[in-house]
């Protein structure tokens, strides 16, 4: 509806009828209504160009300190102050996102999320699939930004069996070639090997359907894989883009919006080339704030779309607005 001066007018009118219903109503005691005590289906859809894409939350996680290398208390806590958080760095969480683009002619996830392998504030990503009006079994392609066990979880059902049953593995090949290689398993501590294996599961089920990508560029229409190593070797984005408008999802880039926008050095534990990471990052972040890119990180605040302004040394994160119609 469009606001005229008539249709003002008479807005006003029905204001002022309403006003003497409202004193009546006003005197009635009406019952309170239940607290649902939990959050709705976290689902978002945006355009870029033609390409549809809708953000699906799977939950999310606890960010303890230890696991932020670099990491400052006094540093942290004014970073949070500055970005209208609680600076109770104890109590610090990160979304856990994955994606469905629509290109017109495929329906392609972008990471799959944590299934019931991280706890229970993880693993709704296929109850907000369906929630969005998708089913698993139409996907066409499932691309992997890495294998770590938060992009992954999703591929499987607890017996081994695909979840996504008709659809193309894709992964950047350095990535696939890292975790199935018979010496990385030793290069982790013992806590963390199960990383490997987890990574080697949930793609055997897939193998008669991979495809690895061994370059930048397009590897389905509308969609260009680029390679961001450090946070694991094969790293890589996937630039979505449509009638001269585009958007880059960089994966794990970036963990934690609150705090490495402004503190772009800080790295995380789970970085397996923390310089390379560092570069990656520093390289990523000057190009699309340069170019007015907007970027889609897995681990930003739901839904995890924005725009980065430079300031100085450091960058800030704008969540983009809402978008009203596609």
């Amino acid at each position: 509806m469009t606001i005229s001066r008539r249709s003002f007018l008479s807005a006003t009118a029905s204001i002022a009828s309403a006003g003497a219903l409202a004193a009546t109503l006003s005197s009635l005691a009406l019952a309170a209504a239940p607290k649902f005590g939990t959050q709705v289906p976290g689902l978002y859809r945006f355009s870029v160009g033609d390409i549809e894409v809708t953000a699906i939350l799977d939950g999310h996680l606890g960010l303890n300190p230890s696991l932020v290398v670099g990491f400052d208390q006094q540093v942290a806590q004014e970073t949070l102050r500055q970005n209208f958080q609680s600076p109770n760095t104890e109590d610090m969480s990160i979304s856990v996102n994955g994606y469905l683009i629509n290109t017109g002619n495929k329906l392609v996830v972008v990471d799959t999320g944590t299934a019931d392998l991280m706890g229970p504030t993880l693993g709704r990503f296929h109850q907000n699939l369906k929630a969005a009006g998708y089913n698993a079994a139409d996907v066409d392609a499932v691309v992997l930004t890495h294998l770590h066990i938060d992009h992954v979880g999703g591929l499987v059902s607890k017996a081994g069996e695909r979840l996504f049953p008709n659809a193309e593995f894709i992964v950047n090949e350095d990535e696939y070639n890292f975790w199935h290689n018979d010496g990385t398993r030793s290069r982790f501590p013992k806590e963390l090997q199960h990383f490997v294996d987890l990574a080697q599961t949930v793609s055997k089920p897939y193998e008669n359907r991979r495809t690895l990508i061994s370059k930048d560029g397009e590897f389905i229409k509308g969609l260009d894989a680029v390679a961001l190593p450090g946070h694991t070797p094969g790293h890589m984005g996937i630039r979505i883009h449509s009638n001269n408008e585009e958007v880059l999802i960089w994966g794990d880039t970036i963990n934690s919006s609150a705090l490495q926008f402004a503190n772009p050095d800080w790295t995380i534990v789970y970085d397996i080339d923390q310089e390379m990471a560092r570069q990656t990052r520093r390289n990523i972040l000057d190009r699309v704030s340069a170019d007015r890119t907007p970027v889609i990180g897995i681990h930003h605040d739901f839904p995890g779309l924005g725009h980065v302004r430079k300031i100085g040394d450091a960058y800030a994160y704008h969540e983009a607005s809402w978008q009203h119609t596609l």
